[in-house]
């Protein structure tokens, strides 16, 4: 099982020197402990959670995302799962892949709202990069997450800042 957090730090309730160092660089959050410890204790009865890979997770108002590989969407979607996760957090799941392909991901987490451009800009004078992620203006107060998040989260999942622009 890999965790935002070491499976150890999970199981017992506190975070080494690793851990702790990324918690106050920000790379992870309060939801990764959280979480890490609901499916440490979750995997204990479920035994195919042993091969699961969590990458990050962000928490909002109402939802948790959930960031992980494809292929363990349908082992995180079991009701054990799923039932643990929103006794603990209050809120509803969501998952996300883990891309490098930029359009994907933001095509996942804007569902069911179109997406007509996903656009890579490269900055000078060192060609940094960042997204331009282009919808139609008349989506704009109907978005399924708060703006601010959905560029929070491309920008932690692909590495690279980005914006949203309204056409």
């Amino acid at each position: 099982m890999k965790l935002p957090i070491c499976v150890i730090d999970a199981q017992t309730n506190t975070l080494c020197r690793k851990c702790k160092q990324l918690y106050r660089e920000g790379k992870i959050n309060d939801i990764d402990i959280e979480l890490s410890k609901i499916l440490i204790d979750v995997s204990k009865s479920n035994k195919e959670l042993k091969n699961i890979t969590i990458h990050s997770s962000v928490e909002l108002e109402d939802v948790v995302i959930i960031v992980t590989k494809n292929q363990d969407v349908p082992l995180l979607s079991s009701p054990d799962v799923i039932d643990s996760i929103k006794q603990h957090t209050k809120k509803d799941v969501r998952f996300l892949e883990r891309t490098k392909d930029p359009k994907k991901l933001v095509e996942s987490l804007l569902y069911p709202i179109p997406v007509l451009n996903v656009s890579t800009l490269y900055l000078p004078p060192f060609s940094e990069k960042e997204y331009k992620v282009e919808i139609e203006k008349k989506y704009k107060g109907k978005l399924p997450i708060p703006e601010e998040v959905i560029v929070q989260t491309i920008t932690s999942v692909l590495g690279t800042d980005a914006f949203m622009e309204y056409v």
